[in-house]
């Protein structure tokens, strides 16, 4: 990336900095590993976090920030893409400073966020870059609640129908118009392509280099299996609870389980996880709390999501030579851990994941494959690299 005396403008929506997540994680690594560009941001957040004092976010605003601005999301009804344009006639007037100072402009959707960046680079003609960590549309046909920055998805089926259908549209609009477009996700970019984005450029996600395990951990006698992830229907935290369950079934000893999760605007599934926590007695959650604190207690780490595109926590469990196990969603695939077909049922998983336990010299050498694997692709330092590398051309 060239390093300008311009500012790049980043909109978000929801996440960084007050919320926990990818995308929170990875705005705070592109910040960090930046230090000499500037930037502004735009943040499109609901009521909650609207009016947050930036000083009790989860993530300390670094000095080459030089703006942060929250704008609320639209108003949206039948008629959204008239909604959108009275949306934008009046974020404009409120930002239009930002953008007339800054390079180009970097997005990490195709929704709200999205929308909004495209808007302002055709009025202002500064340059598009996408970053896309997860497709909007497929999330609500999968069965989202929320968007990120905390607006509700209807839940009749012919509302959602056309909520995703709108999503659909939108992110052909955005591809169309992008000078860059970046894919964290592999399996994204077919879906991606089908709706007009040519050229996209794959770069995933990492981890610190600082927080690859270098040595060879020895077994335990006690397996523990974890669980980490925002309490978030796609997410899927009750079908952790089925594992744990049929764990008991199959009357494993030595077996215990951490789940670390978090508030995500989703209450009435939060009140379900809390009260089903309250079953298992070899169980402990913990929540609101940075996974970094209990992730070296896991032996294994349970991926249980209706959807994913590439979840940082894949990368963060295999450079603590933690192994993944689950079911294949998105880029959680065999390639990052033991990954059974969506099909298999909680009994095979629990089964497989027992009988690989008993053979510590199968599980070591699958967990450092794969770890070899996130070393040589997934850290910061390179990804960022690839960043700079790509963007000389704006």
């Amino acid at each position: 990336m060239k390093e300008s005396h311009a500012p790049i403008l980043l909109i978000l929506e929801g996440t960084y900095p007050w919320y926990r997540g990818g995308v929170s994680e990875w705005i705070h690594q592109y910040l960090k590993y930046n230090p000499r560009q500037l930037f502004h941001i735009i943040q499109i957040a609901t009521d909650e976090y609207r009016y947050a004092p930036i000083d009790e976010a989860l993530y300390e605003l670094p000095d080459h920030v030089q703006k942060f601005e929250r704008v609320s999301p639209p108003e949206l009804s039948a008629e959204w893409e008239n909604e959108l344009r009275r949306w934008i006639k009046n974020v404009e007037k409120q930002v239009s400073l930002f953008v007339e100072e800054s390079s180009f402009i970097h997005i990490v959707n195709t929704g709200f966020a999205g929308w909004l960046g495209k808007e302002l680079a055709i009025h202002f003609k500064k340059p598009l870059v996408l970053t896309e960590h997860a497709l909007y549309w497929k999330e609500i046909m999968m069965g989202a609640v929320a968007l990120e920055c905390g607006y509700k998805v209807p839940e009749e089926k012919r509302e959602k129908e056309a909520f995703g259908k709108m999503f659909r549209l939108m992110a052909a609009e955005i591809y169309s118009i992008s000078d860059v477009i970046v894919s964290v996700s592999k399996s994204n970019i077919p879906e991606q392509q089908k709706l007009g984005a040519r050229d996209v450029h794959y770069i995933p996600n990492g981890i610190p280099a600082s927080r690859l395990k270098q040595f060879i951990p020895q077994q335990s006698s006690t397996l523990t299996i974890g669980w980490i992830g925002r309490c978030a229907e796609m997410k899927n935290p009750m079908k952790f609870f089925d594992v744990v369950s049929t764990f008991g079934e199959y009357e494993a000893e030595n077996v215990e389980f951490i789940m670390v999760t978090c508030n995500a605007g989703e209450p009435e599934l939060e009140q379900r996880v809390r009260t089903r926590e309250r079953e298992f007695n070899h169980l402990e959650v913990i929540w609101n709390r940075s996974s970094e604190d209990f992730i070296d207690q896991m032996d294994a780490l349970c991926i249980t999501s209706h959807n994913e595109s590439q979840p940082l926590v894949l990368f963060e469990a295999l450079g603590r030579k933690i192994l993944p196990v689950g079911w294949r969603t998105g880029d959680v695939t065999a390639e990052y851990g033991f990954i059974l077909d969506p099909e298999a049922t909680t009994g095979e998983l629990v089964q497989s994941v027992l009988e690989l336990w008993k053979k510590p010299q199968e599980w070591l050498r699958i967990v450092e494959n794969r770890f070899m694997n996130v070393q040589a692709h997934h850290t910061w330092e390179k990804i960022f690299d690839h960043y700079r590398s790509l963007l000389l051309q704006l």
